[in-house]
């Protein structure tokens, strides 16, 4: 029999740390003990006793899969080399009209909204689609615009941004670039990070090696867990 990871459940080594996310349930865990081994075995494609499977099983971290193909597998994230955000000239030198201001403004009023009243697995999923829907799927690896074109869409947004009275959080920020960017054929990504000690959670756009909206010093603080 094979087993594979759960479906909206992904993970990350970080100090010697295993750390999942639940899109699903929102929450992040930790496994500890005699589970992290038996996980750290399984996704080394090692032998793992049946009585630690079903520990797993019943933690909720695997299921039945048809073959080994589905094992699982940590995200091949690519890491970003570069900051839309700290090329501050290009991004300081955008000027948007009345119609981009307004448009920034109601996807951030929306998204809002939306973060409050559904899950976060719904909006997630509905965000990758009108994504994908509106400019193409494209994974993180693969740049989807040319970056002065990404640049000038991000600066618009961040210069729009600071006229929407809602405090910025990183959640909330990254989906609406991410809309605002699949409204204009742009495709990015949403990458989620943690670092374990103390334990912190965080996202942001990127698109290729280029984080939109963090800086790079910042991205780097973070190990990727999740890319949407």
């Amino acid at each position: 029999m094979h087993y594979r990871l759960r479906e909206n459940l992904s993970y990350c080594d970080v100090d010697e740390q295993l750390i999942f996310l639940d899109v699903a349930q929102d929450r992040y865990f930790k496994l500890t003990g005699v589970l992290e081994n038996a996980m750290r075995r399984f996704k080394a494609h090692e032998d793992v006793a049946p009585t630690l499977v079903s520990g797993l099983v019943a933690a909720r971290i695997l299921i039945e899969a048809p073959n080994l193909r589905a094992r699982a597998a940590i995200p091949d994230i690519r890491r970003p080399t570069c900051s839309a955000i700290e090329q501050l000239a290009t991004i300081a030198a955008q000027r948007i009209g009345m119609a981009t201001a307004l448009e920034v403004m109601a996807i951030v009023w929306s998204t809002h909204r939306q973060l409050k009243t559904r899950a976060l697995k719904t909006n997630l999923a509905e965000a990758s689609a009108y994504r994908d829907k509106k400019a193409g799927a494209h994974e993180v690896a693969t740049p989807a615009a040319p970056e002065d074109t990404l640049l000038q869409a991000t600066g618009q947004f961040a210069r729009a941004r600071r006229y929407v009275p809602i405090k910025p959080i990183c959640l909330l920020d990254s989906l609406s670039l991410l809309r605002f960017l699949s409204r204009r054929g742009l495709s990015a990504n949403i990458v989620f990070g943690v670092t374990p000690e103390p334990f912190v959670a965080h996202c942001w756009a990127q698109a290729g090696d280029m984080v939109l909206n963090e800086t790079l010093f910042d991205a780097h603080a973070y190990t990727p867990i999740r890319v949407v």
